[in-house]
């Protein structure tokens, strides 16, 4: 029988050979790991498409959005899902349309958390693949799964359970009266002393809260821990959902951006953000991770026409300056009144049916990958994201999950997807909106109070919809309604 014992020798042979193989192993992981791209997608909060200047603007100032653009690839058909916070938001991580939704569908926006934990989102996805993930700035798709949130206690589940490794939030608006951040599954300086309590626009404050919300600093801290994020991870493939809440009410920028544009406060806020995307920028080309970063920016929905009835009220500000708190109860207004047009010619805006709620801004930067300076008329919608990067990783989407969403990887890289997207069913309170093509169809009886009503408009001769075509053309707007109907009775 041989001897079966190594000899010394023998022994740290064998263990250099292990140890040679760890290290390729190591080398190879992070040569995988580095190949990836980073992945940045920059929501901004009722942001119309008039309000960026690559995109017409004349009162507000966006070199850093406008140098996106230029060095990547500007769309003019995107489309939200929604012409509200919530149901765009829902689908961008979900993959379907808002109304599949049953709580968006009726408008009962409780304060549970609105997406199923068992449901494939788009941070599952990248988590899968390798990344460290991120869901920073507003949230609004709820906590928890008993109504109104435990404020004082586990706000989960939440973000956590979704595929993000970390959240740093806005729970619900920048003028909601939650007042506090979120901190993944707890809110952010919880007094443990006393027990929290909201705040309302009666001017009661906040109780419980050992930092209570700024509201002119808002953005500068999202922005900052998006930056820490992103400083953490350069070294590794990360992906970050930064939702600011630009510009949303309420309307209050930080003190160095007031009396800067063309366009009141509302005009510096949206300029704020402008700021907020080239300190990102920046950051990526210090850390030299510039050319292996997807930057994608666009908004929620187009932007809101007036000011709401809590605009300014109940602001806690660091510095009240220029009137600041004053001029947020109408910064919307005398924007307009100014000569603004926050959704260009586009009719209407935030939360109606028309295109002013829905065609909005929509930027995707990957130098050295995507041509520069492009313009693109490709039709495509806020819940797309998903099959796209589903794609762009070669990972199949589970059954039942992202139905909705049609793939756009070939303006990344070049591959050929199965199917481009030709229509698109899009949300608001009083109706959907479904178009198809060059067509358009509004309909009533899909709203929270349905109603036997339809219109029917050209957007290829008419993108401003003032001719409605019902009448006239009621064979068009019947295979429309038909196939709408289709759509939302298959399963997603």
């Amino acid at each position: 029988m041989k001897n079966k014992i190594l000899k010394a020798t023998e022994v740290i042979q064998v263990i250099r050979l292990i140890g040679l193989t760890m290290a390729l192993l190591f080398v190879c992981q992070t040569i995988f790991a580095n190949d990836k791209p980073n992945v940045i997608i920059i929501l901004a909060d009722d942001l119309g498409i008039g309000d960026v200047s690559c995109y017409g603007s004349k009162m507000i100032n966006t070199p850093n959005i406008d140098r996106l653009a230029d060095e990547g690839l500007l769309f003019t058909r995107y489309h939200s899902a929604g012409s509200t916070c919530t149901p765009t938001r829902y689908s961008m991580l979900t993959g379907r349309y808002p109304y599949r939704s049953e709580q968006i569908k009726t408008g009962n926006l409780t304060g549970d958390l609105m997406i199923d934990i068992n449901r494939f989102t788009l941070g599952e996805l990248f988590k899968e693949n390798g990344y460290a993930t991120a869901a920073i700035g507003k949230w609004h798709l709820g906590y928890g799964d008993n109504g109104e949130p435990d404020w004082n206690g586990k706000l989960s589940p939440g973000p956590n359970e979704l595929g993000f490794d970390y959240h740093w939030g806005v729970p619900r608006n920048g003028n909601d009266n939650v007042r506090a951040y979120v901190e993944n599954d707890m809110l952010f300086g919880l007094d443990p002393n006393s027990t929290f309590e909201m705040a309302n626009w009666d001017k009661k404050r906040v109780e419980g809260l050992l930092h209570e919300r700024e509201d002119d600093m808002v953005n500068a801290l999202l922005t900052e821990r998006t930056l820490s994020f992103i400083r953490e991870n350069k070294d590794n493939p990360f992906f970050v959902y930064f939702a600011p809440t630009i510009a949303h009410t309420h309307i209050t920028p930080y003190s160095k951006f007031r009396g800067t544009s063309k366009a009141g406060q509302y005009g510096d806020f949206v300029q704020e953000l402008d700021y907020y995307v080239g300190n990102i920028m920046n950051l990526l080309r210090e850390l030299g991770i510039d050319e292996n970063t997807i930057v994608v920016f666009t908004s929620d929905n187009g932007g809101q026409l007036r000011d709401t009835a809590s605009a300014g009220l109940g602001l806690n500000l660091a510095d009240q300056s220029q009137d600041v708190e004053i001029k947020a109860r109408t910064a919307k207004t005398d924007a307009r009144e100014m000569g603004h047009k926050t959704n260009l010619d586009l009719r209407k805006g935030k939360s109606s049916p028309y295109q002013g709620g829905f065609n909005v801004p929509c930027i995707i930067r990957w130098k050295g990958k995507i041509p520069e300076g492009n313009t693109s008329d490709r039709f495509i919608c806020s819940a797309d994201y998903l099959a796209t990067f589903a794609d762009f990783f070669d990972t199949n989407i589970p059954m039942g999950s992202g139905g909705d969403s049609y793939s756009w990887v070939d303006m990344l890289n070049g591959d050929k997807v199965k199917e481009q997207r030709s229509n698109a069913v899009l949300r608001s309170k009083k109706a959907l909106s479904f178009i198809d093509g060059n067509w358009k169809l509004i309909d009533y009886s899909y709203g929270v109070k349905p109603q036997d009503l339809y219109e029917l408009y050209n957007l290829k001769d008419d993108p401003s919809e003032l001719e409605d075509l019902s009448m006239d053309n009621p064979e068009k707007l019947n295979v429309l309604r038909r196939k709408l109907a289709e759509i939302l009775e298959k399963q997603s």
